[in-house]
Parts: C-alpha cells; structure tokens; sequence
C-alpha cells in the first residue's frame, strides 16, 4: 500500500512512520525481538553522516522557571497565570513510568531524588504519565486501586517538596495506547468512554484541593477512528465531569494526532476546542521527524539517516513551528508544548543533537510556551538511559542535563 508523507518532513519519512510512539517497549514481544537485533546492528554498522564543522549548542539563558509556594494556575487569554494573575513559567520532562510496558507500580522509574535532581537542573514541571491500570482493573472497572493513590500520592509530595509541579496525562487510558495507530477500543466502545470519564472525575475529587497538579492533560495524542469530533465531544463530556468536582485545575486538550490511520493536519492543525472556563491547548512536536528519530528501529527507519543539525535548523524549527502558534493566538487560548525530544542516536556521531535541544528551548522561551521534553528516563529518548533499571545503574545523557542546567538553572 502506498504511504503518504507530511509536507513538513522529508519525503523519505512517510507520514504513518512520524507517529510511531518514541518508544519500543509499546510493542508485542516478537516485535521488541526484532526492535532490539536491529538497535543493535545500528550501533555497530550505521554510516554516520558526513562530516562538517561542530554546531555548538545555543547558551542563551532562559527566563527563571516559577518559583515559590505551589498555587492553582488558570489560563487568562493565551498566557497561564496563578491566583494573583502573575503569568507563570513551566519547564520540566516527561516522567513516563514504563507505561509503555504497562507497568502498575513503576517504583524503579523513580524516586524522590529525581524531583531534586529535576530542581537542580531548574525545572519545575514534571507531566507524569499515567496507566490507567495503576488505578484500576479491566476485571472490576470503576474500583479503584489504594496502591495506586498512594503511588500518585506518594509522588504529589515528593514534587511539593522539591518546588515542582506535576500535570497528570492518561497516556494510556481504557481501550489502549493511542500514539500507534491503536487504541481503536476507547472510540468503538462506549464502556471504555464511560470507564475514563469516571477515572478523570475520581482524580479530580481526589487532587481538587491539591495546588502542587498544575493540571489534568485528558488524552495523549489521541487517534480518532473517524473524525476530530469524536475527541472533542469525548473531551467536552471529561471537563464536564471534572467540573462537578473540581473547579481549580486548567483540564489541557491535546490536538488530534490521527484521524482514521491518516497524520495530515487540517487547517485548525487538528486542535479542538471545548467549552470550558479553563482549558490550555497542547501540541508534540519532533521536527523534523528524520532527524530526531534518526535510524529508529521501531519506526522503520533503520536505514534513514537524519543529518547533522546546523545553523540553519533554528529558522527552520520555527517556520514548521509557527501554524500551532498562529492556531492559539487566533484563538485566544493558551499552548503547551507537552513533548519534543531526541532519540539517543541524534547525540552521537556528530550529529549536533544538544544544538537542536538548545534551539528548542529557545524558540520555546522566545513564545512564552510551558514545556516538558520527552523523556526523563527509558532506553531511547531519556536524560537517563535504561527503562528498566533504578536511576543509579542507568548512563546519563550527561550532555543534555548539562545543557538543562546552564540554560535553565537559577544564576
């Protein structure tokens, strides 16, 4: 079958490959088999891209992160601010919890000292990833698991006690993982809707008092089935719910990823809109997709070398930026960058990956946009690498954590 590409990447990535989620470990065994062998050939025999002079990555400093005692935080036109109408500043990492493995518990993905370790390098924000089965089994639906609220629990003051806040993302809700063009159970079955409505509101009665969530991000990169509508009445109808319990946290709708196994954006970028009183837009953005997923096994990219980043990447990062920013400011709406980050590749064989993440953050300071990368520890896109192991026996991308602090941490 024919694949189609996206405008904004090469030609030679086709569009089905720019969703394929940043991580193996979503994919049956036999595939992870066959992931790994080639992960491994990569190392050894992948031609690293011609040599040119050395991009050193951007030191710019950028503005101080929010600091100071946790508050509730509300959008107000395209800015987000606390209580007293201050505009506030977000920028933080993705904790992914191994839900990608469908771990329950993912007590060896961290612990306290990672929100200090967070705090050091001058972030803020952690968007923490949620499994629904950490809260509650396909066997007995809508009973909710003690061990699971005292791991959120758990985690809400470990951040409290570290200056950072967490923005809770059902990144795989009733029905299944959205990002692989799967997922298709949460739109044909009406349980699943239901089952995740009731998961949101019971989060949002539990933490509607809790200033250090910053906020409720309903769905990642969901994958409608026929069209963008399906998501917006299905994130009208959780706000709605939410409401009845909590009237403090901003809920934050993600754009559409894919409609009907297609990636093309439509004119709105495929946002959609909700009526609700406090609401942030979100947006992922890997540009370009060749580059930041360069020779990824998982995605079929094995053989597809993303270059050198150079100094013409930055002009080019914000031109293929500049349509979500045009989207909120038109509307009048508050964004977050919820993801953007690089596959552990695009730092090695000069390839210039720290100038990338420099550039990012920039462009980001430069749009006044909250930020979390992706991610803070698995095998691929990580600060620290290997999934499976405590932070102590993992390899830091030490780079990429000193280029966070220099660039984010209070002077």
């Amino acid at each position: 079958m024919k694949t189609q590409t996206d405008s904004r990447t090469s030609p030679d990535v086709p569009i089905a490959v720019r969703a394929q989620k940043r991580s193996f470990m979503a994919y049956p065994r036999g595939v992870f088999g066959l992931a790994l062998s080639c992960a491994l050939l990569i190392a050894c025999t992948s031609t690293a891209p011609e040599r040119t002079p050395d991009y050193p990555p951007s030191m710019k400093r950028a503005e101080a992160a929010t600091s100071g005692p946790p508050r509730f935080f509300h959008a107000q036109g395209t800015r987000i601010v606390d209580e007293t109408g201050q505009p506030v500043r977000l920028r933080g990492v993705a904790f992914g919890n191994q839900v990608y493995g469908k771990v329950r518990l993912p007590v060896t993905h961290h612990d306290e000292a990672d929100y200090a370790r967070l705090q050091a390098m001058g972030m803020n924000l952690v968007r923490f990833y949620i499994y629904y089965g950490t809260l509650e089994s396909d066997a007995e639906p809508y009973h909710y698991r003690d061990d699971g609220w005292a791991w959120l629990d758990r985690n809400v003051e470990w951040a409290r006690r570290h200056g950072v806040y967490l923005i809770f993302n059902m990144h795989v809700p009733p029905g299944g993982f959205q990002s692989l063009g799967q997922g298709g159970a949460l739109w044909r079955d009406q349980a699943n809707q239901k089952r995740f409505i009731a998961l949101w509101r019971a989060i949002a009665a539990r933490y509607a008092n809790e200033p250090v969530v910053a906020g409720y991000d309903l769905l990642n990169e969901p994958n409608v089935l026929k069209n963008k509508r399906e998501w917006q009445q299905l994130a009208q109808a959780t706000a709605q719910a939410i409401r009845e319990v909590d009237t403090h946290h901003p809920v934050i709708v993600e754009r559409v990823n894919a409609v009907a196994g297609s990636w093309n954006n439509d004119g709105e970028m495929n946002f959609v809109t909700i009526d609700d009183p406090n609401v942030v837009y979100t947006f992922h953005f890997y540009e370009p997709f060749r580059f930041t997923h360069t020779h990824a096994p998982w995605a079929n990219m094995q053989n597809v070398e993303g270059g050198q980043w150079n100094a013409e990447g930055a002009a080019k990062l914000r031109l293929a930026m500049a349509p979500y920013l045009a989207w909120g400011a038109q509307h009048d709406v508050p964004l977050y960058l919820g993801e953007f980050g690089l596959i552990r590749t695009a730092f090695q064989n000069n390839r210039n990956g720290l100038a990338w993440a420099a550039d990012m953050i920039d462009l980001a300071d430069e749009a006044d946009l909250p930020w979390t990368w992706h991610a803070y520890h698995e095998d691929y896109f990580a600060l620290y690498y290997g999934d499976r192991q405590p932070i102590s026996g993992t390899t830091p991308n030490q780079g990429l954590i000193d280029l966070f602090t220099a660039k984010l941490a209070p002077r």
